[in-house]
C-alpha cells in the first residue's frame, strides 16, 4: 500500500499521544502537507469552522481530515454506577460535539471539491470495556456520526470512513486481549507510523475512492467480527 498524498492539505486533530504523532508523520511520508489542530480550536462550531479556513487560507484547499482528538478524561477508568452527569457529559457529549463540529467544518472546506474523513475510533467502542462506558459509548457514537454523514455527503464526492487500531494505542489500560478470543493475529498492536498511518493514507487517497462508511479495524488481528 503506497498511497499519494502529494502536496494534498490534511488537518489532523489530537494531542501528543504517540498515535496522533505516527499518523501525522505518515501521512506527511506519503506526500501530504499535514496541519495539526489542538483539540481547544475544535470547542464549538465557529471556532472550527474559523480553524479550517484558517488552514485553508495558509496552506490551500483542505483534502482531508484525520478526527483523533479524545479528552483524556476520557480514558480515566470508573464503575459504571458512580459515572455522573459531569463525567459522561465531558467525556460522551464532548466527543460528540467535537466530531459534529469536525465534519461540518470539514464539510465546508471539501463540498466543493471533494475530499476525506477519517475519524480514529476504538474496538473498544465495538466490544464494549468494563469502567469505560462513556468512552466506550464515544467510539461508538463516532462511528454512527460517520456512517450517517458517508451517506448523506457521498453526493458531494467526500467519503467517511473509520480506523480503528488497536486499544493499547490510547491510555485508557485496555489490551488487546480483553476484546479478543485470542492474541492479535499479527502478533501486536501495531506501529502508529508504519503500519497504521499507511492505511489511514489509502483511506484518504483516490485510490480509495469507492469506499465510504466502513471501519477498518487497523488492529492486528484483534476484531474479527462483522
Amino acid at each position: 500500500m503506497d498511497a499519494n498524498l502529494f502536496g494534498r492539505v490534511v488537518v489532523v486533530t489530537g494531542g501528543d499521544l504517540p498515535l496522533v504523532a505516527g499518523l501525522a508523520a505518515g501521512l506527511a511520508g506519503s506526500g501530504a502537507i499535514v496541519v495539526t489542530l489542538d483539540a481547544d480550536t475544535l470547542g464549538s462550531r465557529p471556532a472550527a469552522e474559523a480553524a479550517f479556513a484558517a488552514v485553508a487560507a495558509e496552506y490551500g484547499a483542505v483534502h482531508g481530515v484525520v478526527h483523533a482528538a479524545v479528552d483524556p478524561i476520557a480514558y480515566e477508568r470508573v464503575p459504571m454506577h458512580e459515572v455522573d452527569d459531569a463525567r459522561w457529559d465531558a467525556v460522551w457529549e464532548q466527543t460528540l460535539r467535537r466530531a459534529l463540529f469536525v465534519l461540518q467544518a470539514g464539510h465546508t472546506q471539501m463540498r466543493s471539491a471533494g475530499g476525506a474523513f477519517v475519524f480514529v475510533g476504538s474496538p473498544v467502542g465495538m466490544a464494549g470495556a468494563a469502567e469505560l462506558a462513556p468512552y466506550a459509548a464515544a467510539m461508538e457514537g463516532v462511528r454512527v456520526l460517520a456512517k450517517s454523514a458517508a451517506r448523506q455527503w457521498g453526493a458531494d464526492g467526500i467519503r467517511v470512513n473509520v480506523l480503528a487500531p488497536a486499544p493499547e494505542h490510547v491510555p485508557a489500560g485496555v489490551a488487546s486481549g480483553e476484546l479478543a478470543l485470542s492474541p492479535p493475529a499479527l502478533g501486536g498492536a501495531g506501529d502508529p507510523a508504519d503500519d497504521l498511518a499507511p492505511v489511514a493514507a489509502w483511506l484518504l487517497s483516490d485510490d480509495a475512492h469507492f469506499v465510504t462508511g466502513v471501519t477498518v479495524p487497523a488492529d492486528g488481528g484483534v476484531w474479527m467480527a462483522g
